[in-house]
C-alpha cells in the first residue's frame, strides 16, 4: 500500500508494521524469516497513492485541490443529475471534508471517480505525530482500517508473514495474494485465529483442540487468520 503524506515531516520510504499478532506469531512459530505488513509512504505522486494521511492544519490545502476539479466541471456540466452530484461534493468540500469519509451513494462515488478526485482515496486526518516511531505504526494501522483492509498470516518455523486483504473478501482472494498457482488450484484451507494462539502448543495440537477450521472456497478471511492452504496445479 502506498500512503501519501499531506502535510507531514517524516521520511519518506518503507515502513514495517509489526502488529500484535505478527509479533505473537514470531513469539509462537520462531521463525527462520519474518516478513511483517510493508506500506511505503510517499511525498510525491498523489494520484499514484492509495491512501492518504493529511495533517489537520493542511486540510484546507487539500480539499481545495478537488473544488478547483468540481468547480472546472460544474462550470460545463449539463445534466442536472450530474449537477446534483457535483453540487453535493463541492458543499462537502467546502466545509472541509474529505469525500471519503462523507457517506455518498455507489453510484455518485462511481461518478465522482471518474474526475480522480483525491480526497475519495481512504483518509486519515491528524493533529500531529509526536513520537514518530510509535505513531507511524498507529497511524497504519488507522490507514488499514479507514481503506477497509485486514491483515491475515501465513505461519511455520521456515517463515512468518502478513499479508493485507480487503475487508470481506474470500480465502480464495486470500490464497490469490500469496500466489497464483494457490488461487488456481484451490481445494480447501485450514484456517486458525490468532485470538487462539494462548491456546496450542503447535499445530498439531490446535488442531487436536479443535481450534483449526477446514474450510472453502467462499470462506470470508477474518481479521488475523493464520491460512493454510491445500491446492494442486
Amino acid at each position: 500500500m502506498k500512503i501519501f503524506n499531506f502535510g507531514f515531516e517524516f521520511t519518506a520510504k518503507k515502513y514495517s508494521y509489526q502488529s500484535d499478532e505478527f509479533k505473537r506469531l514470531i513469539d509462537k512459530f520462531s521463525p527462520a524469516k519474518k516478513n511483517p505488513y510493508t506500506v511505503e509512504f510517499i511525498n510525491e505522486d498523489l494520484d499514484k497513492s492509495d491512501a492518504v494521511v493529511i495533517k489537520k492544519s493542511k486540510l484546507l490545502d487539500f480539499v481545495l485541490i478537488d473544488l478547483e476539479k468540481i468547480e472546472q466541471r460544474l462550470d460545463r456540466a449539463q445534466d442536472s443529475k450530474e449537477k446534483e452530484i457535483l453540487e453535493q461534493a463541492q458543499k462537502q468540500l467546502e466545509s472541509e471534508k474529505v469525500l471519503s469519509n462523507c457517506n455518498l451513494e455507489e453510484e455518485k462515488i462511481a461518478f465522482l471517480k471518474n474526475l480522480q478526485l483525491v480526497s475519495l482515496k481512504p483518509t486519515v486526518i491528524k493533529d500531529s505525530l509526536q513520537d514518530q516511531d510509535q505513531q507511524i505504526q498507529d497511524l497504519i494501522q488507522e490507514v488499514m482500517d479507514a481503506a477497509g483492509r485486514i491483515l491475515f498470516f501465513t505461519a511455520s518455523e521456515k517463515e512468518v508473514k502478513a499479508w493485507d486483504l480487503k475487508k470481506g473478501k474470500t480465502i480464495l482472494e486470500a490464497a490469490g495474494r500469496i500466489h497464483s498457482d494457490l488461487m488456481r488450484g484451490f481445494i480447501r484451507a485450514e484456517v486458525v485465529n490468532c485470538k487462539n494462539l494462548d491456546d496450542f502448543y503447535n499445530m498439531a495440537e490446535a488442531k487436536s483442540k479443535g481450534l483449526v477450521q477446514t474450510v472453502g472456497k467462499d470462506y470470508i478471511v477474518e481479521p488475523g487468520d493464520i491460512i493454510y492452504i491445500k491446492f494442486s496445479v
